[in-house]
């Protein structure tokens, strides 16, 4: 049983090893060379600009936030002092940048499933786990080789 184990992380660490990166000729030779683009510069669009209102409820807070101290700022200054209206106008900003701090906290959080397994629970990830993963196959590729050299 134990030989059917190494057998299968062998072929996954000989299958990584086909699906490694190669150096092409520009990282070869110092970048001198160049690849021709496969589609020629005149036949590429140029994207239009566009809106895009799909935004979070914590960077709609932002925008009013950054609005709100922006009039009352702009008005203050016009007016040569500070009045009602840009004191108004200053709280609101307050309030929405403390809802923005405090959002995180109050969002709902649907874990997401995949539809073709039902019944699996998802790792929880940090930033260093791709790393470590990395790290412990690489150990399992120098054990195996190592073995395998004996």
């Amino acid at each position: 049983m134990p030989n059917k184990y190494e057998r299968e992380i062998e072929e996954i660490l000989r299958n990584m090893e086909r699906t490694e990166p190669k150096a092409n000729l520009g990282q070869k030779f110092g970048g001198r060379l160049r690849r021709r683009p496969d589609v020629p510069m005149n036949a590429r669009r140029r994207s239009s600009f566009s809106f895009n209102f799909n935004l979070s409820t914590s960077a709609w807070l932002l925008i009013i936030a950054w609005a709100a101290a922006l009039i009352a700022g702009g008005y203050a200054f016009a007016a040569g002092e500070a009045s009602f209206v840009t004191g108004i106008l200053a709280i609101v900003a307050t309030i929405t940048l403390i809802a923005i701090v405090l959002s995180p906290f109050f969002s709902r959080r649907n874990p997401t499933q995949s539809f073709r397994y039902g019944n699996v629970t998802p790792l929880r990830r940090n930033p260093l786990s791709s790393l470590a993963t990395r790290w412990n196959l690489f150990l399992l590729k120098m054990r195996y080789r190592r073995r395998r050299d004996h």
